[in-house]
Parts: structure tokens; sequence; C-alpha cells
């Protein structure tokens, strides 16, 4: 708050002359000859003669000068205050502008950052092609994103993954890059759809790209739900890195199959178990769901705490019998009445897929 500003130093100026017009009142008062010569306090000022000397105690007249000259002296202060008020604003005004051009251009580069990270996720028509009843909730935390999801087909066999990199934002999304290119070039490129093998070639190929293996202190990697289905037996494949799946039945049974205790892109050998590839039968109507952590870590409700996982599962359960975009709906609408006026805490990435 300024201390000083224009009509705040007007307004004293102004009961200073009233307090020395009221001091001078007061010394008239006190003189009968003040009363009859009609002398203002101008008059003490300026008077001259035996009037003035009559009419005024040399007291009286020592502390009128004194207050005015008071008077003065603050008014000049404040002139003082006031030009440096003023120029301090200006200088401010300016660093103001300089940091408002900077956060202008970061946004703008974060903004182009997006439009880049958003070439890696595959397009709709293709998740569309690929998929059959499904949903994607795609939620990042800030403009960017540390989590990615990633659909792919080979012969009858989709496979489908949703990966939650170390952090969010900037530093989340450029993993996000590594990580894409890391699974890209194990399924296209090396041939390899096991969700478990997958899994260990990510690690071997994200801890190259970060020289994990040359001493590097870097210990980032990403958590991550890998899936491999097949359409013409119904069999689904899954690895998990901390993640898990699951599944609900048509009849509306939970089974979770949770992911092995490791991280992608930081798994040492022979320090960790490696992951665990998992085969189970699936029959039509059934739902298989694969998420990061952003939703049942997100704080909110009437006591502000986690969503968590129980309350997620319970959810899963209810909406069974929905249409797949009916519990997209559901699913996020519940996410936004949670959180409710709270900060999002991370980045949201949920697959549903029904069979």
């Amino acid at each position: 708050m300024k201390l000083f500003n224009y009509k705040s130093i007007t307004f004293l100026l102004f009961l200073l002359v009233i307090s020395a017009e009221n001091f001078g009142q007061s010394f008239l008062s006190d003189s009968v000859a003040a009363k009859e010569h009609h002398h203002t306090p101008w008059d003490i000022l300026s008077g001259s003669g035996n009037d003035s000397i009559v009419c005024y105690k040399q007291a009286h007249r020592n502390m009128y000068f004194v207050v005015t000259g008071l008077i003065i002296l603050i008014a000049l202060i404040a002139i003082k205050l006031l030009r440096t008020n003023r120029k301090n604003n200006k200088i401010l005004k300016a660093q103001n502008e300089i940091i408002e051009e900077k956060n202008k251009n970061i946004t703008d580069s974060i903004n182009y950052a997006k439009r880049l990270q958003a070439v890696i996720l595959p397009p709709k028509d293709l998740i569309n092609n690929i998929l059959s009843e499904h949903f994607i909730i795609y939620q990042p935390k800030d403009i960017v994103s540390g989590d990615f999801y990633w659909v792919s087909h080979h012969d009858n066999k989709i496979m489908v993954a949703a990966v939650d990199c170390t952090g969010h934002g900037v530093p989340g999304a450029l993993l996000s890059i590594v990580g894409h290119n890391a699974i890209n070039q194990t399924v296209n490129e090396l041939g390899i759809i096991q969700p478990a093998k997958v899994l260990e070639s990510m690690n071997t190929i994200i801890k190259k790209i970060l020289h994990q293996d040359k001493g590097s202190d870097i210990r980032d990697g990403m958590d991550m739900a890998l899936c491999t289905f097949d359409k013409t037996t119904n069999i689904l494949e899954y690895a998990g890195a901390n993640n898990p799946v699951f599944i609900v039945s048509s009849e509306g049974q939970l089974n979770v199959i949770k992911g092995s205790k490791l991280t992608v892109g930081s798994m040492e050998d022979g320090k960790v178990e490696p992951p665990v590839n998992h085969t189970i039968q699936l029959k039509k109507g059934d739902c298989f769901y694969i998420f990061s952590d952003g939703y049942v870590d997100q704080f909110g409700g009437m006591n502000n705490k986690k969503f968590k996982t129980n309350r997620f599962q319970e959810l899963l359960i209810s909406i069974n019998n929905q249409t797949m975009p009916e519990q997209e709906k559901i699913i996020f609408q519940a996410f936004i009445n949670w959180k409710g006026e709270n900060e999002q805490v991370d980045d949201v990435l949920i697959i549903g897929i029904r069979v």
C-alpha cells in the first residue's frame, strides 16, 4: 500500500491549514483588542505597527511562526516523498512490463511445446479404428504433461499403455518424449510385444538415453501400465511398473492386478525383480482400465482428502452398465466435483476399454 499519494498529501495539507486557522483564532480570542481589530491569521504573519504588538503577545506570535514553519516543512517533505513515490512507480511499472514480456515469451514457448507434445499422442481416428468401445481422459495439470498414452496395432492384437513420467509440466513433458521414443523403438523396430519384455527393453533404452549406464546422477523414470489384447481370443496380457490394471466383469466384479514395484528407466539389474507378465482371459462385456495416479491422489471433498483408490474402484463398479462415453462423463465429473476449488495436484490419465 502506498504511504503517500496526491490525495493523501492534499488532505494532510488541508488538515494542517485548518489546524493553523484554529490555532490562530484561539490567539485572537484571547485578546479584546484582537476582536476589535478583526485580525486574520494572515495579519499575524504580515501585520506591522503597534496593532500587531498590542493585539498579540510575543509568545503567541512566536508559537504561530513555529506552527507555520512546521506546516511549510511538512509540505516540503510531503512533496519530496510524492516525487520519490512517482519515480519509484515509474521504475516499478517498467520492471513489471519486462516481467510480463518475459512471462508471455515463456508461456508462448510452452504453448508451442504443447503442440509438439500433442504430435506424439495417437490421433483420434487411429484410436477409433483400433479400439472398439473405449474412452480416454487426459487432463494435464499444466500446459504440457508428464503423462502420455500410447496405442498400437499388430495383426489381431492391440497394445495400449498409460505412462506417468517423473514430475509434471516441462520436466515431465521432456521425459515423456524419451518414453514415447523408447516404446516405439521397442515395439515397432525391435518387434517386442509381450508387455513385460517391452518394459525391460524400455528400461535399457531410457537408461542409455539418460546416460545412467555411464554414471549419470539422473534417476528419473516412469511408472506405467501396458496391455496387449488379442481380439480373437479375448486374452489380455498385462505388465506394470507400479501402476495396476482394473478389470470389471460384465457382472460387476472387480479384479485388481498390481504392477511390479519398479520404475522404468531406473531399474538396476540384480537390485529389483524384473516386471511380471500377467495373462487374463476376458469375455465379451468385460472392461479394463489403466491409469496414472493423478486421479486418485487429487485432494478435495468435504474433508479435503485424497480421492483414493477404493473410492475410484467403487465408482467403476457403480457405472459398469453404462456405455464407455457415459462412463467417461461420470468419471470426469466426479473428479471435478471432488476437486472443487482446489488446485489439480498432478496430471490425470485414465483409459477404459470394453471387450
